[in-house]
């Protein structure tokens, strides 16, 4: 499960830096981007739930953080919008260390 929710999540993660570098990003790039996301997020707490560790933990804890910010800022504050690339950056940093973790966890 947390190999599933690894690839899940650089898949969504790629759709993100690809969102980050167009002007205006789609609604169904947003919308896909969100829900891969939240598919990843729900297998890893999954396969956390499983498969304990700390590291595997501390993965999950940095997605949650990132896939809330991004569902809440992005969402419902700038919905019609564009966000401040200070918001999108950071965003992106924690959702890349939890996902740079959780293959540190899950590959070694």
């Amino acid at each position: 499960m947390l190999v599933l929710a690894f690839w899940l999540l650089v898949i969504a993660a790629l759709g993100g830096a690809t969102m980050a570098t167009l002007d205006g990003a789609t609604r169904p790039l947003r919308i896909g981007h969100g829900a891969i996301a939240g598919v990843g997020l729900a297998c890893l707490l999954i396969g956390a739930l499983i498969t304990p560790g700390t590291l595997v933990w501390t993965a999950f804890a940095l997605l949650a953080i990132g896939f809330g910010a991004g569902a809440v800022l992005f969402g419902v504050v700038w919905k019609h919008s564009a966000p401040p690339k200070l918001f999108i950056y950071g965003h992106g940093a924690i959702n890349t260390l939890g996902v740079i973790l959780l293959g540190v966890a899950v590959f070694s």
